[in-house]
């Protein structure tokens, strides 16, 4: 249900009874007001079941990185979802059969988030908040039986089969341009900077591995490869903390191909939640949404 040839596609897997999960979402605000929305109307089903969330954010052409939209894999029950936020006054339409709520900025984020978002949940399984367009995509995907992108799924099958929270950043000036950090020179940045896709995978358990991988379509060589993977562990460096000292990350795994580096790092728990506070966002006013827990 992704369309093709979105900027930025993240995930994350809950795994109950398992202390191996999280998440590390690198996406933009209004991805994260979209979960943080989703959570808040859906909160009246009190046996509702999250299996799995999908993020999306996607430009038109020639564009900012405006377009978003949340997918979620689990079991829900709509009636009583649809009838609270209709007493709340949400209006509907109709699509490819399917009712659909539209969801006005709530009161705390007006002024933040700018788009009236439709809302479908299909078959009590799968929920689908987001900007019209997307939505609409999403829905006809899934009316026609449409396969997976197949360059989507070429990259994830590329990431190690243990991870539970993963990223695709396809490069861009529209895409680095509107990423943004706090520090626009940082080893955060340079690991980005002429990178045709940055894919940024997390393996959550007593220690925290983050994987990486960087692909480049043109012949960069091995330097430009290897220096990327530098600025992999520099942007890993962990701030000095009440109970670690600042320490560089090692690299581990580290594979070059011609037109692909990757390799991973381990870090402790209270690391891993003092690199993400350096990480910024889209409008560069909230860390990235992440978390060791879910």
């Amino acid at each position: 249900m992704v369309p093709p040839g979105a900027e930025i596609v993240a995930g994350f897997e809950n795994q109950r009874g398992s202390n191996s999960h999280g998440r590390l979402l690198l996406t933009t605000h209004n991805n994260r007001l979209d979960l943080d929305d989703w959570q808040a109307l859906t909160g009246v089903d009190n046996k509702r079941v999250s299996d799995e969330v999908i993020e999306v954010a996607a430009t038109p052409s020639g564009g900012p990185l405006s377009e978003h939209m949340l997918l979620v894999a689990g079991r829900f029950d709509r009636e009583r979802i649809f009838r609270s936020i209709e007493q709340n006054g949400a209006g509907s339409v109709a699509f490819q059969g399917e009712r659909i709520l539209l969801i006005k900025p709530l009161t705390r984020e007006r002024g933040d988030m700018l788009d009236t978002r439709w809302l479908a949940i299909l078959d009590n399984r799968i929920g689908i908040l987001g900007i019209p367009r997307l939505v609409q995509e999403a829905l006809r995907r899934h009316a026609d039986h449409a396969p997976a992108d197949a360059i989507l799924e070429e990259r994830i099958r590329l990431l190690r089969p243990d991870v539970t929270s993963w990223n695709v950043l396809v490069g861009s000036r529209k895409t680095t341009k509107n990423f943004a950090f706090a520090q626009p020179h940082s080893a955060w940045a340079q690991l980005q900077q002429d990178a045709d896709v940055l894919m940024v995978a997390v393996r959550f358990g007593s220690k925290i591995r983050i994987d990486f991988s960087i692909h480049a379509d043109v012949d960069r060589g091995p330097d430009f490869f290897t220096r990327k993977a530098g600025f992999f562990t520099d942007a890993l460096k962990t701030a000095p903390s009440p109970d670690a000292k600042r320490q560089q990350a090692q690299l581990q795994n580290f594979s070059l191909e011609p037109n692909r580096a990757k390799g991973s790092v381990e870090l402790s728990s209270s690391q891993f939640e003092v690199w993400c506070d350096h990480l910024y966002r889209v409008r560069g006013s909230a860390p990235p949404y992440a978390s060791s827990g879910n």
